[in-house]
């Protein structure tokens, strides 16, 4: 695995853990991070001692404050409008063809460009000091791809509010969580070992079924019903690999029952 300047990543029980780290800049995004974000995503792909990711950020301030000013006044752009070049695309795992489940672990400020990255992730767990807003129209920009990769995770006009007012407001974990923003919100000092439980968890799990629903899950979000319908039985077939069977079968032979826990 390579050595990082901006990330920090830790693998233990099937649970790779990325951290953005520039915390002296709120964990924003700059060339080095996103490229080595991607980088690593795209690495996953083949690492299949790396079952789920958790996605989070260095300290206690903030996520993701979106993107470092400094990098884009110095990012060049083709002079088409028509082919403009969004480094923070490289934010997203789904944009990286990785197709393991991210849970994002939101640590205090998530802004801006964070929804790049937010709105690729399976769910968020938030804690108790989490904050999300969309600083874009204070600065005299439009906010394009951030409220497009949160359609869906938010009530449209919430999502619509957050987008157009700027630095007015800020959205609390406890709102977020009543909207189904947030899956859930612990205490600040609970959170990565929370939400790496419940990766664990989920790595424990036959992976085949689970990428195989993953799929399913995006193509749904991703297409009209129909369209996704008509996937269901490839996906079906792909994903129900007599491995992967024969992995379930065995559990459920052995006697031991998983306790659910009530949330």
């Amino acid at each position: 695995m390579a050595t990082f300047e901006s990330l920090l990543f830790d693998v233990s029980d099937g649970v790779g853990v990325i951290t953005l780290n520039r915390p002296e800049k709120y964990n924003s995004a700059d060339e080095t991070l996103v490229t080595e974000l991607e980088g690593l995503y795209k690495e996953l792909r083949y690492d299949d001692s790396v079952k789920v990711v958790v996605l989070t950020g260095a300290g206690e301030k903030a996520f993701c404050t979106g993107i470092d000013r400094d990098f884009a006044m110095n990012n060049r752009q083709p002079e088409s409008p028509f082919m403009m070049d969004d480094p923070m695309l490289k934010l997203g795992p789904k944009q990286a063809d990785l197709w393991k489940p991210v849970i994002a672990a939101v640590n205090g400020m998530a802004g801006g460009g964070a929804f790049y990255a937010l709105g690729e992730a399976e769910f968020i767990i938030a804690a108790e000091h989490a904050t999300f807003f969309d600083p874009h129209t204070t600065y005299g920009m439009a906010a394009c791809f951030e409220p497009m990769f949160m359609f869906g995770q938010m009530p449209w006009g919430e999502l619509c509010r957050m987008s157009l007012m700027g630095n007015y407001e800020r959205i609390s974990a406890q709102t977020a969580l009543g909207w189904g923003m947030v899956s859930e919100v612990v205490p600040g000092d609970k959170l990565l070992e929370h939400t790496v439980d419940i990766a664990a968890k989920l790595a424990s799990l036959p992976q085949i079924a689970v990428q195989g629903t993953l799929r399913s899950l995006w193509a749904r979000r991703n297409m009209p019903r129909n369209q996704a319908i008509a996937t269901a039985n490839h996906l079906v077939e792909i994903g129900n690999r007599p491995e992967a069977l024969a992995e379930g079968q065995a559990f459920f032979a052995s006697g031991v029952r998983v306790e659910p826990r009530i949330r």
